[in-house]
């Protein structure tokens, strides 16, 4: 009894062991920031999630990265357009050592630095520029400044910007406190909006010399990345305590109070009702990853915007604008879309994905080709409705359906998980047992190894016995 409890006590040690240094704990690469003097809606549960799966990124090398060939690495180093790539909401052209650097750069005179960027850490400030800029089709009329070399650029303000929705020069741990000549400097041209990160020093390296660049936005939606000064090479860049970006990326949000259900069945909701908790969740849908390797002093980055759905005003330019987009229209909300933007969820509860139009025809009220409802009708059943249905026998039916199958899909998985557990277990114990010989567990298992047990058998003696006491056969063992 002894050895087996010894055996069972080892086998949780050997698990536990087995479980804190084999699994990979969840790790996430985004940081917080201190939003200066803004209200941030942290009164909400918020998660972060991709959505790629519905726009699959395209780009003429198949995916969504300025990311270079081994044929493109050798391009010479002063060539005027070193590449220019397609990513369906932008196009992106990195320009190396060109002689017309002094074209896209703005030499920032007599512009007062910001107080709260200057001098700082993780620290944000949201500042309004005096045009609507295009971004991935949206309007933005207000951007937050980071020190981390970024702008963040959704209205919903969160203390998680660099996680998405951020137009990206440079973003790296930057901590302008660390010198008294680091600034953060941003003026509106009126035809553009520049920021200028100014002789500005990594926190966890700042051994190297300052660096210096600015990202120009412009009012047709263009983006331009300056880089004046790069004094190490981006992929050299720490990012074990801030995530290292150059880039744009855009996400939607999807409301739910929990517990709650909306009008048409849906556990989603508008966050219009203080019931329940609310929980956002945020999915990334798109993003432009600017190789590092492309990025040193005197480089360009330009992106320039592509026609989106939402940019649409009306029905007919919808449906005939010329994108690489499924546009269709929704009269219900009368906006331009393809599902995949801010106002998804509105889209999706409006029920756009069903009653949105496609063809262009369907844009004039006379139009015959409008779908047409038929008025139908159902006869009630007689009998009344079981407890907790909806009235409808096959209501009933499809609910019942409904409860057999999650039960059986959780069972399933119960015992799913418990075999599963109990045949890692029994490999760390066999494992275990078969490296350590000297241990309980080692000794049990080579007393009980095929061998042994074939010797023991061998030794055994059986006979048959007529006796009265009613036993008719006995085992001696000699072992």
């Amino acid at each position: 009894m002894a050895t087996i409890r010894s055996v069972l006590l080892e086998s949780v040690v050997v698990v536990v062991f087995f479980i804190c240094f084999s699994v990979k704990l969840t790790y996430s690469e985004d940081v917080s920031y201190t939003l200066y003097d803004s209200e941030t809606e942290l009164d909400s549960v918020i998660s972060f999630n991709s959505h790629h799966t519905l726009h699959k990124r395209q780009s003429g090398s198949g995916n969504d990265s300025t990311t270079a060939s081994p044929s493109q690495t050798s391009t010479p180093e002063y060539t005027e357009r070193e590449v220019s790539q397609n990513h369906k909401y932008y196009t992106s052209t990195v320009l190396r050592g060109s002689p017309n650097f002094n074209d896209y750069w703005d030499e920032l005179f007599d512009v007062k630095h910001s107080e709260p960027l200057s001098g700082s850490h993780r620290v944000a400030v949201s500042v309004p520029i005096n045009f609507k800029f295009k971004f991935y089709g949206h309007d933005v009329s207000k951007i937050t400044i980071a020190t981390g070399g970024f702008l963040y650029m959704s209205p919903f303000l969160h203390q998680w910007l660099t996680a998405t929705q951020y137009i990206a020069p440079l973003m790296a741990n930057f901590d302008t406190g660390l010198k008294n000549d680091s600034y953060i400097l941003y003026r509106d041209f009126g035809d553009r909006f520049v920021v200028e990160w100014r002789d500005v020093f990594l926190q966890d390296q700042n051994h190297s010399d300052p660096f210096s660049f600015q990202t120009t936005l412009h009012t047709n939606g263009t983006i331009v990345f300056a880089y004046k000064e790069i004094p190490l090479s981006i992929q050299s860049i720490e990012i074990k305590n801030h995530p290292v970006k150059v880039g744009v990326s855009d996400a939607f949000y999807i409301d739910t109070i929990q517990g709650v259900k909306s009008k048409n069945g849906s556990h989603h909701r508008y966050s219009d009702s203080n019931e329940g908790i609310q929980r956002r969740t945020i999915y990334e849908y798109h993003r432009v990853e600017v190789d590092f390797g492309r990025i040193q002093s005197n480089t360009i980055v330009i992106l320039d915007p592509l026609i989106t759905c939402n940019i649409a005003k009306d029905c007919t330019t919808c449906l005939t604008q010329d994108d690489s987009f499924d546009c269709k229209w929704c009269p219900k909300v009368q906006r331009c879309s393809d599902g995949i933007d801010w106002l998804r969820q509105e889209w999706r509860d409006k029920g756009c994905e069903i009653q949105a139009y496609s063809k262009p025809s369907l844009c004039n009220p006379g139009s015959t080709d409008r779908p047409r409802t038929t008025p139908t009708t159902t006869l009630t059943p007689k009998t009344p409705a079981r407890l907790g249905c909806s009235g409808s026998k096959n209501d009933c039916s499809f609910k019942d359906a409904k409860k057999g199958v999650s039960a059986a899909t959780i069972g399933g998985v119960v015992v799913a998980v418990l075999f599963l557990t109990l045949l890692i277990m029994g490999g760390v114990w066999f494992f275990y047992a078969y490296t350590h010989p000297t241990s309980a567990s080692g000794q049990w298992m080579i007393n009980h190894r095929p061998s042994e047990m074939k010797a023991k058998m061998n030794k055994m003696k059986f006979w048959k016995r007529d006796s009265g006491t009613g036993e008719k056969y006995r085992v001696e063992s000699t072992a």
